[in-house]
């Protein structure tokens, strides 16, 4: 039930973001998005293949708007405990998803600058990214990455052994369209 909710509001949000031109949704078999924490013991990665990203195309075939939603639940670090308590800092009951809209994307030698709003945690903020696009038989993949900060989110950082997690999170994402 949960997941047909999930569903409709993507549907209604994308609608409403994307409007009516040629749209493209990335295959989630071949689509994730990951992330990279450190702490001063270790370094960890997590990973979610349960991406919900939907891109409008204009006239020249070229992209001009991106919608992408992901689960927080469905991050992945190899770590059972961890995934746990990172569900609990980051509230995944109360803000269970994670959300980018785009406001701005402008073409680019290698693929596109995107500019959006990167939705985390009951918090909005506006991130930006290099997109390179390319090409794979008939589909296209888009690969870019970020930084962000947990306290921009109002994220306690988690610990270990009293000692703090860094702030930064670099995120990686790769949409196969």
């Amino acid at each position: 039930m949960k997941h047909v909710i999930f569903s409709c509001m993507l549907l209604l949000l994308t609608a409403s973001v994307l409007g009516q031109g040629k749209q493209l949704r990335a295959d989630k078999t071949k689509s994730y998005i990951k992330y990279y924490m450190k702490h001063a013991l270790h370094s960890w990665s997590g990973i979610s293949k349960d991406v919900n990203c939907l891109v409008q195309l204009n006239a020249g075939d070229e992209i001009e708007k991106v919608a992408a939603t992901v689960k927080v639940s469905s991050f992945d670090s190899d770590n059972s405990n961890r995934d746990s308590h990172m569900l609990e800092v980051t509230d995944a009951l109360k803000f269970p998803s994670i959300t980018f809209v785009s406001t701005s994307i402008v073409r680019t030698s290698q693929g596109y600058s995107v500019k959006g709003n990167l939705s985390f945690h009951g918090v909005e903020k506006p991130v930006e990214l290099q997109m390179i696009e390319t090409k794979e038989g008939l589909q296209r993949r888009l690969t870019g990455s970020f930084i962000f900060l947990l306290e921009d989110y109002k994220i306690e950082r988690p610990s270990l052994m009293m000692m703090r997690t860094d702030n930064e999170v670099k995120t990686e994402l790769s949409f196969l369209l």
